[in-house]
Formats: structure tokens, sequence, C-alpha cells
């Protein structure tokens, strides 16, 4: 069932995409609005909420509330309610690679805490890019484990996930994943990939993928344009 802020939110787009409301126009004051919409202020502030995320709406205070756009911007949504979900971004987005090569465990920071039987990793390095965006929303280091390193040369320049790849050639599958988000000032080289200013707010994703037997499978370091990106968590409690 949609909630009732979701449905607000969704009525005041369709207006906006119908020329009802003009991009410029500014809306009225939330109790105002509220009371011409019959419903609570916190409802409507939720609903504004929902579309500032969504690009369409900004809000500045005593200056009130602006349409800036018709259309919301592109954006990944990554709703995690198990397994499935949290492997989403391999699955429905392209991973385009733009460099492999071979690294050792002490010569990288992100490989300290780890242990490889031959002391070396396969780095895959590359991007994820929306569907019909030129600018990637992702910079993404994958560090894949000597057991599984034969991968490379079935590697193509542009795969959904390099987990699928070890799945299909190893004959295997995923069966946990551990990751950890935090807020970074985005280094040089991931602002221009992902087209941010240098040193701006980003986030950046580490996770351990492992398979159903415990082998480590791959460790990927993410860093994300959070305009373009969202983490959403459903927990049940049975």
């Amino acid at each position: 069932m949609t909630a009732l802020y979701q449905q607000v939110s969704a009525g005041i787009l369709r207006q906006v995409q119908t020329g009802v409301l003009q991009i410029g126009d500014k809306l009225p004051r939330e109790a105002d609005y509220a009371s011409e919409l019959g419903i609570s202020r916190s409802t409507l502030r939720l609903a504004f909420a929902e579309l500032e995320r969504l690009g369409v709406l900004e809000r500045k205070k005593r200056a009130g509330t602006t349409i800036i756009a018709n259309q919301p911007k592109p954006q990944f949504n990554m709703s995690t309610t198990g397994l499935h979900d949290l492997l989403s971004l391999g699955r429905d987005t392209e991973l385009k690679i733009t460099q492999m090569q071979s690294v050792k465990t002490l010569e990288n920071p992100h490989l300290k805490d780890y242990a490889d039987a031959k002391d070396l990793w396969l780095e895959i390095t590359g991007t994820r890019t929306l569907p019909g965006e030129g600018i990637p929303f992702n910079a993404t280091t994958i560090y894949v484990p000597a057991r599984f390193s034969g991968i490379k040369p079935l590697m193509s320049s542009s795969e959904t996930s390099v987990f699928k790849v070890i799945e299909d050639t190893f004959d295997i599958s995923v069966g946990r994943v551990s990751q950890t988000a935090k807020a970074i000032s985005c280094p040089t080289e991931a602002a221009q990939t992902i087209g941010i200013a240098p040193q701006a707010p980003a986030l950046q994703i580490a996770a351990q993928l492992y398979a159903q037997d415990g082998y480590l499978m791959e460790i990927s370091i993410a860093t994300f344009d959070p305009e373009r990106f969202q983490v959403r968590t459903d927990v049940e409690i049975e």
C-alpha cells in the first residue's frame, strides 16, 4: 500500500508534468497548502522532502518552496530487504571495466585485513552508469582473491557484475554480503569520474561477498555521487 505522503508527492509531480504547475512557481505556505490538500503538515513535509530528493522542488528558509524541474533526476535506488536486494546494484546497472591488474596484499590498504594463499589479487577498476546516462554515478574497484582470479581472460569490457562471472565460472553462488557505508570527501580521480567537485561529499560503500561455502569471492570499494544513489533498508521483525 502506498503511503499517503507518496500519494501526495506523486500528485504534485503529475501537476508539474501536465503543466498545472510550472517550473519557477512557488508553492503555497505549508499550513495553507496542507489545508488545501486536506492533509497534515507533517504529511506535506514528507511529500516535499521526497520531491526535493528527486530534484523537483527546492526549499529555502524564508524563500519558500519552488518548483525547479518537471522530471525526477536519474537516480539508482537500492532497497535492501534481503540478500537478493543487496546484489541489485550488480544486476541492474552496467559495470564498464577500465583496467585489470594483479596486486599484492601488503601493497593495498584495502586488503591489509585479508590473507590470500598466493598473496595476489586481481584488481578490477571500473564505473557504473545509469541507463541513458553518460556520466557514471559510481567509481568502483573490485578485488578478487587468487582462488577466483582465473576469471580475468573471461572478463569483457562491460559486465553486469564480477560476482556473476565468478558464479558462472566456478558453479557457486553468493551466500553472504557484508557491507559498510560511510560519508567521505571525494578523492580527485573519483570526483572527475562521477562528475562532482573534488573533496565534495560522497558516499563510499565497502562490501565483501562470500560464497555459500564461506570463501571470500570479492571485495568492492565503490564511491557514489550521493545525488544519484540512495540505499533504503526495510527490515521486518518476526
